[in-house]
């Protein structure tokens, strides 16, 4: 099954700003350390945007789950950030209650050892 309405997904700025690439952040840091290692950073937010992006639209959804906010689709994809090869994500893509589009809530980062 492909994402409902994926060609209106979108990646919202402040999920990767505050969130993904935060070292900050209290949950987050370690996949902003993740995305860091792999070349990821203020300076090409758009293209981290546009790779989490791809898959929603070229991948089909593993897995979905109803929240008391609405429904939770998780897709995999490969990635190639800048540095270092490819990288495999799992992608989680929020649909509210009520509405149509889908958004980036989260992405984690599977990197080998």
């Amino acid at each position: 099954m492909d994402l409902p309405n994926r060609h209106l997904a979108y990646v919202p700025l402040e999920k990767v700003t505050r969130y993904l690439l935060n070292l900050g952040h209290p949950k987050g840091w370690g996949k902003a350390q993740a995305f860091r290692r792999r070349g990821y950073d203020e300076g090409n937010i758009s293209t981290m945007m546009e790779d989490l992006l791809e898959v929603a639209h070229r991948q089909p959804v593993s897995g979905m789950r109803q929240t008391s906010f609405g429904v939770n689709y998780e897709i995999y994809g490969v990635i190639q950030p800048p540095v270092g090869g490819d990288l495999l994500v799992l992608t989680v893509w929020h649909i509210p209650t009520g509405e149509t589009v889908p958004f980036l809530a989260t992405a984690y980062p599977q990197e080998r050892e």
